[in-house]
């Protein structure tokens, strides 16, 4: 049995919580009926209802391995985290964002047996994969509420990180994931760029080495530069330049305050200042 959006909406809203943990017939026909509507454009439904219990549920261990398991599946399979990736400003985005951040919750509260080595390997594949062709960037949707592809796939990737079997062998790949967001040739109004500096965090409490970091800014500012050099001053190299400039800049404060090497803090002062200059002509 499986509820239909308006049913699920009424229950989640008036259940009490004791009732729907200690019936697990019921736990789990309401878990999958959230899942079948967890792209509703009903934002207090999907929001504040179907993620907010979700995160409830998983957080406290309220779901078992088993059902977290095969949720974990869903949310990876074509219809839901890939279902109809490709569109841009459509409703199959918020199918895809917020299976993403289940994902997230999933890979957040496993300690290692429940996914092993290499299931997380698949998992970071499929993350990587969806980062590289999500096209629908909108933040917030008027009516429908957040979207929020490029942030919640940011907060899946920083999960994918945390994990314990997430060896620091793979950084490299999530450091180009990061750069495949920033350079989408769209303007981020609504925080992304902050959200994708928890997965860098998460690769430095991993044990990064802080010269390949240094390396890995420099090259983001080369192709950025190559970019320029390419085909000029358009409006996808604007829109890449202030993704990148932005995302520089809350880096800098953010690093400062948790990480403050001398070398990595000159590097990123002198690609924002490099940028200004080339944008104003002033030093």
């Amino acid at each position: 049995m499986i509820f239909e959006e308006e049913t699920l909406k009424q229950k989640l809203l008036t259940i009490e919580e004791k009732k729907i943990l200690d019936d697990e017939t019921f736990l789990y026909t309401l878990i999958d009926s959230m899942m079948k509507h967890i792209g509703s454009t009903d934002p207090i439904l999907r929001d504040n209802l179907i993620y907010s219990n979700f995160s409830k549920f998983i957080n406290s261990g309220a779901i078992p391995q088993s059902k977290a398991y095969n949720m974990l599946e869903i949310c990876l399979d074509e219809r839901h985290l890939f279902y109809k990736i490709g569109e841009e400003r459509t409703d199959s985005v918020f199918t895809r964002s917020f299976s993403s951040l289940v994902v997230a919750l999933i890979l957040t509260n496993d300690d290692g047996t429940f996914i092993d080595a290499m299931r997380l390997l698949e998992i970071k594949t499929a993350i990587l994969e969806y980062l590289d062709k999500e096209k629908d960037t909108r933040g917030f949707v008027k009516n429908k509420g957040w979207a929020h592809s490029i942030a919640h796939g940011a907060d899946m990737l920083t999960a994918l990180v945390c994990h314990a079997h997430f060896h620091i062998n793979q950084l490299s790949d999530v450091l180009k994931a990061i750069e495949t967001c920033l350079l989408k040739e769209v303007v981020y109004q609504d925080e992304e760029e902050e959200r994708l500096i928890f997965a860098v965090e998460a690769l430095l409490e991993k044990g990064m080495e802080t010269q390949m970091f240094i390396s890995w800014i420099k090259d983001l500012s080369s192709n950025l530069n190559k970019e320029y050099i390419k085909h000029g001053q358009t409006m996808s190299f604007y829109h890449s330049k202030m993704n990148v400039t932005n995302f520089l800049k809350s880096l800098y404060f953010r690093l400062k305050l948790m990480n403050p090497d001398k070398e990595l803090l000159e590097c990123i002062e002198h690609e924002i200042h490099y940028w200004f200059k080339e944008s104003y002509g002033q030093g």
